[in-house]
């Protein structure tokens, strides 16, 4: 027997309902799917194939679409009431299939207790009686039972459905009394995941109110707990980076213009409230929503973020300053003025730009505080790596070096060679040389890249004009091994001018000095070749030829 609300002969246009059934006689039905418990989809092959949607078929609250013309003008068509037929059959099938299986099982005894046998033994009213006792004295099954099925229930405004059921579990802060345990937290946690969850499912259905109504009370909740609560703060964190990336995922779906304009002016105010933090500059609310305001639109978000930096804390307020820098997309003179508050701020402001994908802004940024004559190792380091990435050979060579002159580390010129072209690098060395000179600056800058490079006949070169006794003994060791005749050469002419001006006492102990670095050094030759120097230019001085024999 066909239930009344089952007649469909009675209720749609005799028609249509012959069109259907003409539709069912060709086996147009096709796919029929029951995705979920009230939800039918399927399509109807009439010349081309119809996609329809069959909601709470049979019911007060049923909901039917189709992709037809007919359909958009009349709310029905022969299609969807093909898929009623076929729905009412399949009803009918199942119903008879579970009487027999009914009287079959009447008919005999079940060798144990299982909960299939009991949902399929036990009256609905039963079940049902126990389900509303149960849920009275065990909380956590009430606001299990809410989770799961608070989908398929409407309520006249859905809005506070989801916002009401979390706040069954932790309540808003009005003082210690209402404060939530740990336990309250982890509670939160579990529902928080199950309602990430149903919104994914939602926007794939593309049943995007749904998952707006679950988003905004799921989302609003979970950063009020991370707010005020520190349990489980590592699940907490983790559960606010997925709620970003769902802003991702419905930002990118194709919104009706209304919910669109709704969700964006949601996220705009829950990203002004207190308890509302700015984590990072890529998983923030401000950054996720940029792509939604263009042009002179974006004003909007500047104007949100010069009216809320005064009223956070240091570590969100630099956050919130690379945003505003990203938003704009440029730094000028403007951007320039607006940061002039937070100068103390500025490298810690670039590094979030680094971070953040947005080098080229952070290189202007780093540029506009960088002062050649003054070595910031910060900022140097900073734009060295930039102009790097960026490949300015120009700039890389002119910060590096001088940053190398300021700082005597010896990385910046590894930068430039491994950058630098061999020939370019040479030449770099012999300018670096003629400027060092020229200004009497450290010799220890050019002699440090020489020994680090091994570069032995450019360090003996360079020594040679140096003409320092002192500093020819400091770096010789190595220079025995590698050079052996040039430094013996050096070595020579450099005594023979000494010798040439001083006398006495001065002389001896510069020529003792030097035979005990030689002994130590273990320098035979060395020792060999100032003995004959001695023998054959200053044989009037034959104290000297003493200290060598």
């Amino acid at each position: 027997m066909i239930e009344k609300n089952q007649l469909i002969e009675l209720i749609y246009d005799d028609e249509l309902v012959r069109l259907a059934e003409e539709l069912n006689e060709k086996g147009a039905v096709n796919e029929l799917s029951h995705v979920e418990s009230n939800l039918y989809v399927a399509k109807v092959k009439d010349g081309i194939n119809y996609e329809i949607e069959i909601q709470s078929p049979f019911a007060k609250k049923q909901k039917l679409s189709c992709e037809c013309s007919f359909f958009k003008q009349n709310n029905i068509c022969k299609h969807t009431i093909a898929g009623l037929l076929t729905i009412r059959e399949l009803i009918k099938q199942k119903k008879e299939v579970k009487e027999i299986t009914a009287s079959e099982k009447s008919t005999k005894k079940l060798p144990s207790l299982n909960i299939n046998q009991i949902l399929d033994e036990i009256p609905h009213e039963d079940l049902t009686s126990f389900v509303k006792n149960y849920a009275k004295k065990d909380k956590k099954f009430s606001t299990l039972l809410k989770v799961s099925f608070a989908r398929k229930i409407d309520l006249s405004d859905n809005s506070d459905k989801y916002k009401n059921i979390l706040n069954t579990i932790v309540r808003p802060h009005t003082g210690e009394a209402t404060r939530a345990t740990s336990s309250d937290i982890k509670a939160i946690i579990h529902v928080l995941e199950d309602f990430a969850d149903q919104i994914n499912d939602c926007i794939a259905l593309k049943q995007y109110r749904e998952a707006f109504h679950i988003f905004t009370g799921a989302f609003s909740k979970l950063e009020y707990v991370r707010h005020y609560y520190s349990f489980h703060a590592d699940q907490l964190e983790k559960l606010g980076k997925i709620f970003h990336q769902i802003i991702s995922y419905f930002l990118k779906e194709k919104l009706p213009p209304e919910l669109r304009i709704e969700l964006n002016q949601f996220l705009l105010d829950l990203a002004s409230r207190s308890y509302y933090h700015f984590h990072d500059l890529e998983n923030n609310i401000l950054a996720l929503v940029t792509d939604e305001y263009k042009g002179v639109e974006k004003a909007k978000l500047i104007h949100f973020i010069s009216r809320h930096i005064t009223d956070i804390n240091q570590k969100e307020k630099i956050i919130l300053l690379a945003l505003y820098i990203r938003i704009s997309g440029k730094y000028t003179k403007d951007e320039s003025e607006f940061l002039k508050p937070y100068a103390v701020h500025l490298i810690e402001i670039g590094d979030h730009l680094l971070a953040g994908n947005a080098e080229h802004l952070a290189l202007k940024l780093l540029e506009s505080i960088y002062q050649p004559k003054k070595y910031v190792k910060d900022v140097v380091n900073r734009l060295v790596f930039l102009y790097v990435r960026y490949k300015n050979v120009k700039k890389l060579l002119q910060t590096a070096k001088l940053a190398y002159i300021n700082s005597g580390d010896i990385k910046y010129m590894e930068v430039l060679k491994r950058e630098l072209p061999e020939d370019e690098y040479t030449d770099l060395l012999l300018n670096l040389e003629f400027e060092l000179t020229a200004v009497k600056a450290d010799p220890n800058l050019l002699i440090r890249i020489y020994r680090k490079e091994e570069n032995w006949s450019g360090l003996l070169s360079y020594l040679s004009k140096l003409g320092n006794t002192e500093l020819l003994r400091q770096h010789d060791v190595f220079l025995y091994r590698f050079e052996r005749h040039g430094l013996v050469d050096l070595y020579i002419h450099l005594i023979s001018n000494y010798l040439d001006e001083y006398v006495g006492d001065v002389a001896f102990h510069y020529l003792e000095t030097l035979k005990n670095h030689f002994i130590h050094q273990k320098m035979d030759i060395l020792t060999q070749k100032i003995q004959q120097l001695l023998r054959e230019k200053y044989a009037h001085r034959p104290k000297l030829l003493e200290i060598f024999t």
